[in-house]
This record gives C-alpha cells, sequence and structure tokens, in this order.
C-alpha cells in the first residue's frame, strides 16, 4: 500500500497544530489520494488516516461510517427508511453506490482487512453495511495515535440524495471511510439514516483530487496547489484545519468566480468563490449578494467567520438532489431556471447553507441525536438574516402586492402541522421525514425566537454570542446551550425549555368568549324599604358588565398577556399564568368592550392556531381569508422537495 507520509510527520503536524494556536482539538488527520473515473462513475482512494484516542481508556476496536453503502441496495436502513425518494427525488435502480475497502492496515504492522465486520448499532438490520468495525492487534493507549492506511472505491448513485452524479456533474460526499466518534470511551457510530445528518470530530484533512484536465474543482478548504498531468489529467490539492468534513464537485461546466471579502467589524478576511453552472449563470449576482449577507450577518451577530475561503457550488440542472446541503467552507445552493427576483428561494437557500458553517460547521453537535442544535439554530438565523435584508413583510416573497416573509412561511407549516414527536429526539426515531422537518428546523427555530421575546433582544444577543464563542469547535449538547442562557439571563429556564423541547402537546390560547350587557338603571328596594313608598329609577349614568375568557386549548403551558379594548378608546393589558385551563376576566365600565386579543406583542410565536387569539364584538373574518391564501400552500410544494 503506498506510504502517503511519514507517522512521525502526522504527530508533528497534530501536536505542532495543538501547540501553535488551533482551534479545535485535532482528533484526526487525513491524508487522501482521489481520482475521478468519470467511465466509472467512481473515485478510487487512498487515504492514510490518524487518529487520537482522546480518552482515557485503551481501544480496542475502530468504527468508520462508510456512508455511500447507504445506496449499495435496496434494503439498507436508508432505502427502507425512504423508499427510495428523497427531496422528492427517485433513486435510479440502474446506478446504485458504495464504499468498497480494498485494503486496510495498521502502517508499518497488521492488516486488518479480515477483520471488517458490519454492524447495525441503530436498527439491527443486517443488510445495512453503512457502519464498519475493525479489531486491532493491540489496543491504542489513552492519548496515543494510530496511523491507518486504506485503499478504497467509492462509487457514485445518481444524485437524488445529497451525493452523485448528473451527467458530468459531481457532488462527491460522504464518500471516504470516515472514523467514528469516541466519547466516554464508546463508539458514537449510526448508521445512514433517510432523515439524519452527520457527526464527526475536528482534525486536519489535505486531500488531492485528479480529475480531466477539462474539470472545474471545487473543495472543502484552500487549493494550495494544482498539477496539469500528462495524461489528460489534472491535480488538484486542498487543505484545511479545524474542519470535521471534506467533499468536492467537479463538473466541465461550472463557471468559476473568485472575489475577496473582507468585513472591518468584526474583522474577516476570506475568498468567496462562486462555482455557477452556465445554465444558471444570470442567477451569478444574486447567489454573491446573498453570501455576502450571509457572512455579513453571522459574523457579526455570533462571531467572525475564520476560514480563509467559503466556496458556493450551484448544482447542474437536473441534480437538485445535491442542492441545499453543507460541508466545512463549501455548500451547495439552489435555483430553477425562471425564478423572478422577487421569489428569494436562491437567496434563501444560499443564506441558509452558508450558516451550517456555523451550526454545524464549527458548533460540531451531533445531528443523529439532536438536531435542532443546528437545524433550528439555523433556521432561527435564516428567519433573522432574511429579515433583515429583503425585509420584514417580505422577506420570501414580494411579486407585487403579495409579501411573504420567511417568519410568516414557518410559522404556516408550524401551525398547519400535527404534534406527534418532541423536539428532542434521534433523527431517525421521528413519526416520518415531515415530523423530523417541523421539529428540527421550524419548532426548533420558534423555541429560540420565543426566548428572544421572553429575554429579551439585547439578552437573546449575549446568549448566542456567548454559546458560540464557548462552544465553537468542540461537540456541545442541548444542556450546554440552556446553561449558557440560564447563566447570561440570570434565570432559571426550566419552565421554558423542559415542555417546548420534551412534549409533545401543543401550545395554543385562544380568546374563548367576549360579551358585554349593560347593567340596568337601579329599580327596586336597594336599602330598608320605606313602608308605602316604591323605589323609584334614578338617572344614573350607563355603566356596562363585560367579560373576556380566555382558554388553554393545548397541554403546554405558557405565561400570556392579554389586551382588551373598550370602545371609548380605553386598552386595559391583562397577565395570566396560563395554568387553568380557562380564565374570565370581568370588568364594570361605563364603555363596552369590543375587543380582546391573547399575546397582543406576537411574541407566543409557536401557538397552534393563530385565528382563535383575538375577538371582537362584531366577528371579523378577514384572518380567516389572509391565512388561507393558496399562494402560501403553493410555496410550500415549490420547497417541499428539499431540507437544508
Amino acid at each position: 500500500m503506498k506510504k502517503l507520509f511519514c507517522a512521525a510527520g502526522v504527530l508533528w503536524l497534530a501536536f505542532g497544530a495543538l501547540a501553535f494556536g488551533a482551534r479545535s482539538r485535532h482528533v484526526v488527520d487525513y491524508r487522501i489520494q482521489a481520482q475521478l473515473v468519470p467511465e466509472k462513475r467512481a473515485v478510487s482512494g487512498i487515504e492514510a488516516l490518524s487518529w487520537l484516542n482522546d480518552s482515557d481508556v485503551p481501544i480496542s476496536e475502530l468504527q468508520f461510517h462508510l456512508y455511500l453503502n447507504a445506496f449499495k441496495n435496496n434494503r439498507s436502513t436508508f432505502m427502507l427508511e425512504s423508499g427510495g425518494r428523497n427531496r422528492a427525488f427517485k433513486h435510479d435502480d440502474s446506478h446504485w453506490g458504495y464504499t468498497q475497502i480494498h485494503g486496510i492496515q495498521v502502517r508499518g504492522g497488521a492488516d486488518l482487512t479480515g477483520s471488517i465486520e458490519y454492524i447495525q448499532p441503530d436498527d439491527d438490520n443486517p443488510d445495512d453495511q453503512t457502519v464498519m468495525r475493525v479489531l486491532l492487534p493491540e489496543p491504542v493507549p489513552p492519548q496515543e495515535w494510530i496511523t491507518l492506511e486504506i485503499e478504497f472505491t467509492a462509487k457514485l448513485p445518481k444524485v437524488f440524495s445529497r451525493s452523485g452524479f448528473h451527467g458530468d456533474f459531481y457532488m462527491v460526499a460522504q464518500w471516504f471511510p470516515k472514523i467514528g466518534v469516541l466519547q466516554d470511551g464508546e463508539w458514537n457510530c449510526h448508521q445512514y439514516h433517510s432523515n439524519s445528518e452527520f457527526f464527526a470530530d475536528f482534525g486536519v484533512y489535505r486531500v488531492e483530487i485528479t480529475t480531466p484536465e477539462d474539470y472545474v474543482v471545487g473543495a472543502t478548504g484552500e487549493r494550495i496547489d494544482v498539477v496539469d498531468n500528462s495524461d489528460g489529467t489534472k491535480t488538484a490539492t486542498y487543505y484545511q484545519e479545524d474542519v470535521h468534513d471534506f467533499a468536492w464537485t467537479a463538473c466541465p461546466d461550472f463557471v468559476e468566480f473568485r472575489e475577496e471579502y473582507h468585513l472591518d467589524d468584526p474583522e474577516v478576511n476570506t475568498e468567496i468563490i462562486l462555482l455557477v453552472h452556465r445554465e444558471h449563470l444570470k442567477f451569478k449576482s444574486r447567489y454573491l449578494s446573498a453570501l455576502k449577507n450571509g457572512l455579513e450577518f453571522y459574523s457579526r451577530n455570533y462571531g467572525p467567520y475564520p476560514y480563509a475561503a467559503i466556496t458556493l457550488v450551484d448544482p447542474a440542472p437536473g441534480a437538485m438532489g445535491a442542492g441545499g446541503m453543507e460541508y466545512p467552507t463549501l455548500f451547495t445552493s439552489m435555483t430553477m431556471v425562471g425564478i423572478p427576483a422577487g421569489l428569494r428561494m436562491p437567496e434563501m437557500v444560499t443564506i441558509h447553507e452558508f450558516g451550517h458553517n456555523y451550526w454545524y460547521g464549527m458548533i460540531g453537535s451531533n445531528e443523529f441525536e439532536e438536531a435542532w442544535l443546528d437545524e433550528g439554530f439555523n433556521t432561527y438565523s435564516e428567519i433573522k438574516a432574511m429579515a433583515e435584508y429583503y425585509g420584514d413583510e417580505a422577506s420570501l416573497i414580494h411579486l407585487g402586492r403579495i409579501k411573504i416573509s420567511d417568519f410568516a412561511f414557518q410559522r404556516f407549516q408550524l401551525a398547519a402541522s400535527g404534534n406527534l414527536d418532541p423536539v428532542l429526539k434521534n433523527s431517525w426515531d421521528y413519526f416520518n421525514g415531515g415530523s423530523y422537518s417541523l421539529n428540527s428546523y421550524g419548532k426548533g427555530a420558534f423555541v429560540l425566537l420565543m426566548l428572544e421575546n421572553v429575554l429579551g433582544e439585547d439578552v437573546m444577543s449575549r446568549v448566542m454570542k456567548t454559546y458560540f464563542e464557548r462552544w465553537r469547535f468542540k461537540h456541545p449538547k442541548t444542556g450546554d446551550f440552556i446553561a449558557v442562557a440560564e447563566e447570561i439571563s440570570g434565570r432559571d429556564l426550566d419552565w421554558f425549555f423542559g415542555p417546548l423541547l420534551n412534549s409533545t402537546g401543543k401550545l395554543d390560547y385562544g380568546i374563548g368568549g367576549l360579551r358585554c350587557r349593560e347593567i340596568p338603571v337601579r329599580r327596586g328596594f336597594f336599602g330598608e324599604p320605606a313602608e308605602g313608598l316604591a323605589a323609584a329609577a334614578a338617572e344614573e349614568e350607563k355603566v356596562f358588565r363585560s367579560a373576556v375568557s380566555v382558554v388553554r386549548r393545548g397541554e403546554i403551558v405558557f405565561p400570556q398577556r392579554i389586551k382588551v379594548v373598550f370602545e371609548n378608546g380605553e386598552e386595559i393589558i391583562e397577565s395570566w399564568e396560563g395554568r387553568e385551563r380557562w380564565k374570565r376576566f370581568v370588568y364594570r365600565l361605563p364603555s363596552r368592550v369590543v375587543s380582546a386579543q391573547i399575546d397582543p406583542e406576537n411574541k407566543v410565536v409557536l401557538d397552534g392556531n393563530l385565528l382563535n387569539n383575538s375577538r371582537t364584538i362584531k366577528e371579523n373574518k378577514a384572518p380567516g381569508f389572509k391565512y388561507g391564501l393558496g399562494l402560501m400552500f403553493t410555496f410550500q410544494e415549490l420547497l417541499s422537495f428539499f431540507s437544508f
């Protein structure tokens, strides 16, 4: 097996990086030589992996992800869960994908190929080969390194779910044998599921990519060298530290654009690289503008973008299954010919996928087990960024008089959804893909928007910045974020996070009733009756008895404010802890009640039914018409084929 570099060099790089200011704890060091073989729709690879046993116990086996084996047969866990469909695209049975291991050995030591075993830690599916285990002849001691040499072939499927090919477009993602994460002496190495994404350790990647000479290549990290070979191919070398994955793309129809990007406060210096397919060149300026907006928003609100490059990939027409996906320092956006400027799908996808460089790329949470820490946080950030750059009312759609914000669209999806699962759940254990998306993306985002409304924007801003600064290049869990929120706010937030993250109940408060009656003028006896005298009707000012009933229709308890408006313009704001199933407020005033509204400041954004939040004495049916707009359903269909 070819020697890629000496073991001493690996250790020097690893420990040197830690000694000289590495951003992350370098647990892995990958050196890969990859060659695209277009006629076979495959990549041949030679991988040298150095891995640090960053625990206090000896480790006698190693576990690897072989993600492409999800496309190896129709009985893999991914195929059984998805039915061979993902993002509205269908698998092509004439183009299967897989990872074939030709050999694996310890550098200068034992051949481990014969010990390869496929395991299924999540579902015991014997036909799933997305997790590989190898036994070691000797355990790796605590805080010691082991270097493996692996020869493999990555056969690419026709793209319908993230990775693969379409024509001469290649999106090469989750393509190499990738070691799992060791936590507390145990392997965290889940199978590839239909709904789940990924989890890996931070480290160093140096990858040499050989393609036909007319292909334009983009990849994670910086391109540090390009060599033209004598056989009609070229080899581009990419290098990046402090990342936990490596992906690349190649296509002869890409047009490459490069532009330096600088931001003064905070200081950001990076190179924007756009790989735009020739048929989508008119979208170049929209992509570029949106990416600059993303760089500015995330840098100013969370922390400066630290890498020397960021690459946006525009998939080829017909390859949209590869669109809307994130990898460290590289992501795929999405568009379609004919999308007008007022339909901001390319902008939204660009900002969202760039944002994953923060909540997936630098905050290395476990997307298998706590997907909301990435998807929810990023959807929250996307909603705020879209509003800042494209307007509060029409951030997503602005077509003439039709204006729909990203916030309104996300809220509409939540209101129209069920409540079968809590937010916190293994990604593959949700009722279906819709429930996974609802909880991980939309509901997760709205939990954060509600937290912002409870704490205030300034405090929430400090919470988010502190969480990012404290946990970037690490593996935080939900409890770590809650601890930061409680520390910065100085408040116990169990009452907030407990029901919103762990309950399947619905949050729904409304105005249950609104009544007003004039109190009749005095007639009869109101004191000691005088013998022989009847009480006369007194001339009095009119007084009205108004009653406002508020109800809790859902299971989740949340404090509420109620605005009551009277005919003379007077307003009364009531507070209610929201624990009872209902509460009635009664007023005896000279003015009639005309309306009541629960949550008048629109802070309880997870309320499941906005139509019952207000009531007037004279029923106003306009809200029903507003929320029944068919356009919302149309746009939902347009976006339904992908999750970001």
